[in-house]
């Protein structure tokens, strides 16, 4: 990581140290400058030297590293649960208790982006049962970085929305347009690429893709589809912008096809936007599937609000271990809750996104109170790992890793994994329920400030939907209620409800989607 604190300082507050690091908010890891008294933080910027964030930090990444540190209700002991209750206990308790019930077990480890890249490893090393809560696509997931997308000349964007997923990647869409890129956009719902664009259509996903599907074939008498294929054939600057939300559906393999054949037949560039998982992994709905094979579950962060209740009673029978920032909803259904040290409290890479690169972050603060996973993980199941030797098979040195800003994986492209054609599933047809994020992410409800811009869980749906669904100022599905807001921002046949929401968040509690969706592990299902 080679990032160093500036000559004159950013900030015009009192301190004592100037630290530098890498934040793993998103995938962007933009550069920050911490500033420290007493070993407290006093302030916080965008790392002016820095190529991603150039200077800049946006909401969710001052949250993350600022307001986490001193957040009051963040988790500071570890807890077992005793029947019903919750008691403290200590950490050589904690870890003789974690003993007891993973060693020589059949365990289980669900990992979010709080995860990093030690622990992933050691899971793999333990157990082959590791789930995460999105998608392992095996295949270079972008073949240009986001600072490179200001340069292209046409871009076409399905259902992204930067913004809300990783943030600062958006600046570099925004330069493009400003260059006099031509920025074309389908989307379920208006958003800031809506807004930015030549030409943007509202579409349901299912038609989105069948409009889209289009462009591969001869013949068609749509003008759009006339406009994008010119489009993609002359103009060689061309990039084609992909939802990770789209990856987590019913829709994968029918927009991975998709994908290659473009890539195929025009030659573009292209990016999946948002979580992926570059590295070997389950889904949740492998694990929903195989809850049954294992004794026991790790869990980081907050997925399980992503299962639903027949799921969670099975983990009943299970030890369930959490590694969590905040006391959430996965708390409630763990036996052991354990405070683990956030990305700036431990040497960290982020992986987690689909740009294909890692970028390493040291420890910039030392907080003895809390818990180092691996070092926790590691003690337990008395095994080590060698991320040296992980990271040869990916073409990534980890010394130099550490030195520098980012570091590229080797990943085969699109094209060449996925060789054979498939049979292409039918589009259900309907009205879908779509559940994704907003700017307020599940850890953003644990912060005033940032809850205070997104206080209320509702239902998003259009003039039109509301009619066919006879639905006015509420609506109710699978038992629960959302107040619905009209507004001619979302696709016809499209009910968007933000996912972030849980029970046990502190202010205005949600409703997880695990209790409203069939399959909560997707981002969009038909509402039956």
């Amino acid at each position: 990581m080679s990032l160093r604190p500036t000559n004159i300082p950013l900030t015009v507050k009192e301190f004592e140290e100037e630290l530098c690091g890498l934040c793993a908010g998103c995938g962007c890891s933009c550069g920050y400058i911490l500033y420290t008294k007493d070993h407290t933080i006093v302030d916080l910027y965008g790392h002016p030297a820095d190529k991603r964030g150039i200077g800049s930090l946006c909401t969710k990444g001052i949250t993350y590293i600022q307001s986490t540190d001193t957040n009051p209700l963040r988790l500071r002991k570890a807890f077992f649960r005793k029947d019903q209750d919750y008691v403290e206990i200590s950490y050589t308790s904690a870890t003789n208790l974690a003993k007891e019930k993973l060693k020589d077990k059949k365990v289980a480890f669900l990992l979010d982006r709080s995860a990093g890249l030690e622990e992933y490893v050691l899971a793999k090393e333990i157990t082959p049962f590791v789930f995460t809560d999105t998608v392992y696509l095996p295949f270079k997931a972008s073949t240009l970085l986001p600072q490179e997308w200001r340069d292209r000349r046409f871009i076409l964007a399905f259902e992204v929305e930067p913004v809300f997923s990783e943030v600062m990647s958006t600046r570099w869409l925004i330069d493009a347009v400003e260059k006099g890129a031509y920025l074309y956009v389908i989307s379920s719902r208006y958003s800031t690429l809506n807004a930015k664009a030549k030409e943007t259509y509202l579409m349901p996903p299912h038609q989105a893709l069948l409009f889209l599907e289009k462009i591969l074939q001869e013949e068609h008498t749509d003008k759009r589809i006339d406009f994008l294929k010119k489009s993609l054939q002359l103009i060689k600057e061309s990039l084609v912008l992909v939802s990770a939300s789209l990856m987590v559906s019913p829709f994968k393999d029918r927009v991975i096809r998709f994908m290659k054949e473009l890539r195929r037949r025009f030659k573009v560039e292209y990016a999946i936007v948002g979580d992926v998982m570059p590295f070997p992994s389950y889904s949740l709905k492998d694990l929903c599937e195989s809850i049954d094979d294992f004794d026991a579950l790790v869990v980081f962060g907050n997925p399980l609000r992503l299962l639903r209740d027949e799921h969670l009673e099975k983990l009943k029978d299970k030890f369930v271990l959490q590694f969590t920032l905040f006391p959430n909803f996965t708390s409630h259904h763990a036996n052991l809750v354990l405070p683990m040290t956030n990305f700036t409290e431990r040497d960290f890479i982020n992986y987690r996104h689909g740009f294909g690169f890692l970028a390493y972050t040291p420890k910039v603060l030392n907080r003895q109170e809390y818990i180092n996973p691996y070092t926790f993980l590691r003690e337990v199941f008395e095994k080590d790992i060698t991320l040296e030797e992980f990271l040869s098979h990916y073409g990534i040195d980890y010394q130099e890793l550490k030195t520098s800003d980012e570091a590229k994986l080797k990943l085969p492209p699109l094209e060449e994994v996925f060789q054979q054609e498939e049979r292409t599933e039918p589009l259900k047809e309907g009205i879908y329920i779509y559940t994704d994020n907003t700017l307020v992410e599940d850890l953003g409800h644990w912060y005033t400030w940032t809850h205070d811009m997104e206080k209320y869980q509702m239902a998003y749906l259009n003039e039109r939907t509301a009619k066919k669904l006879k639905v006015e100022d509420k609506i109710f599905i699978r038992g629960h209620e959302f107040k619905v807001i009209i507004t001619p921002n979302i696709a016809d046949d499209v009910v968007f409800i933000p996912l972030s929401y849980e029970e046990y968040q502190p202010f205005h509690p949600g409703v997880s989607v695990g209790r409203f969706l069939k399959h909560p592990y997707y981002r969009f299902e038909v509402l039956e």
